[in-house]
């Protein structure tokens, strides 16, 4: 099993120079990769990253000297970031690679395999600056991939990919179906009618971020004052993004504890976010970051992840007889069935419908009509693209 432990890192001031070199290096290396990368297709030729790494060796101690300074993973591991980057692009999952600029996303691959890796009580060993001391100890054991570094908020962390060994889950006695439903005002309803509040940690300090921002745009250009009010606005980001991201951990974690069947619904993220009466809002919950985390989770604690059909209408139909209610609109937050005359409400009553959807009789019709809801090896939740006509 893959996991990656973030610990944040207290370097010295020569520590933190040698970290923007590298950081420096890695950017150059990609951005040259990918100008020479659009070189070679144009003269009809093919790239891959062996390619260029081997083409950037043969010329760097003579026309780049500085990059020698750095450890040599900072820029051929950004050459395979190239790589992949353009897979991704092939394979219509992202854009077009573009080049990077300086102070974005500001990283480089410090160690490479598990031989150069050392760590110690709240210290860990990078080549070339010896120990650094981090905040906490690492948490996994097993064999380093590589380590990261990397700079948010003007703050260092290292990023450490370890292979841990498989273990058998933990097997559970009572098979606890829940449907869950994503919303904005609760983060997620539960079919048993718990709902779980969403923290709004934007919308909270809006008001804040929008002061900070207005000091930002007052600032001179490329002053002093600029550099460091810049910080104040990616510090305030990094909180709000932190408290999120504790509200999903402790929520997911919480039902992969309890439930041993999670069914949640297929959102279109992407098109919901265009509606921008709802984007902020959409954004600060993060349905999509939710569902990744109980995908991950779910494969560790052995626990099964049921995703609904996207047009399944979960909202419209009566929990209690099946009733469907065409006349349901977005403002409907409660509604009675014409035929049973049961009281609904929405988000509990759409929670309700996919706890059913998520029993074993209706996963395994909707697996015949190629709706999938397994794991992949890495724990990512598998679907089949392909939808057969029942």
């Amino acid at each position: 099993m893959i996991a990656t432990h973030k610990i944040k890192l207290y370097p010295t001031k020569g520590q933190e120079i040698y970290f923007r070199k590298a950081c420096g290096v890695a950017r150059f290396a990609y951005n040259w990769a990918l100008n020479r990368w659009k070189e070679r297709y144009k003269n009809g030729e093919k790239s891959s990253a062996y390619i260029l790494i081997k083409e950037l060796t043969a010329i760097k101690r003579q026309k780049y000297p500085w990059m020698m300074d750095v450890t040599k993973s900072a820029p051929q591991y950004a050459i395979h970031n190239l790589e992949k980057a353009f897979k991704n692009f092939f394979k219509k999952q992202s854009k077009y690679p573009r080049f990077k600029k300086k102070g974005i996303k500001d990283s480089f691959v410090a160690v490479e395999n598990n031989n150069k890796f050392k760590y110690k009580h709240k210290k860990i060993w990078i080549p070339k600056i010896g120990w650094v001391r981090c905040a906490e100890n690492l948490r996994f054991d097993g064999k380093v991939y590589n380590v990261v570094i990397k700079r948010t908020a003007d703050m260092w962390f290292a990023v450490v990919t370890i292979k841990t060994p498989n273990e058998a889950p933990p097997v559970s006695e009572n098979q606890v179906t829940v449907g869950v439903d994503l919303g904005v005002k609760h983060m997620m309803i539960l079919s048993n009618g718990e709902k779980i509040d969403n923290l709004k940690p934007l919308n909270k300090r809006l008001r804040q971020l929008k002061r900070q921002q207005r000091k930002l745009s007052r600032r001179q250009k490329s002053s002093n004052n600029k550099r460091k009010q810049r910080i104040k606005v990616a510090r305030l980001h990094y909180k709000i993004n932190n408290i999120r991201q504790n509200a999903i951990h402790d929520a997911t974690k919480y039902l992969v504890d309890n439930f041993d069947r999670i069914v949640i619904e297929d959102l279109n993220n992407a098109g919901m976010v265009k509606n921008h009466n709802l984007a902020r809002q959409l954004n600060d919950v993060s349905f999509g970051e939710i569902r990744r985390q109980l995908a991950y989770k779910a494969y560790w604690y052995g626990k099964e992840v049921v995703i609904a059909n996207r047009y399944f209408a979960s909202t419209k139909i009566c929990s209690s007889c099946g009733y469907k209610n065409t006349e349901i609109t977005l403002s409907t937050r409660e509604w009675t069935c014409p035929k049973c005359l049961i009281h609904h409400d929405r988000d509990v009553n759409s929670a309700k419908n996919l706890a059913k959807y998520g029993s074993t009789s209706e996963v395994e019709e909707s697996n015949a009509c190629g709706e999938d809801r397994l794991h992949d090896h890495k724990g990512r939740v598998v679907f089949d693209e392909t939808r057969t006509n029942c």
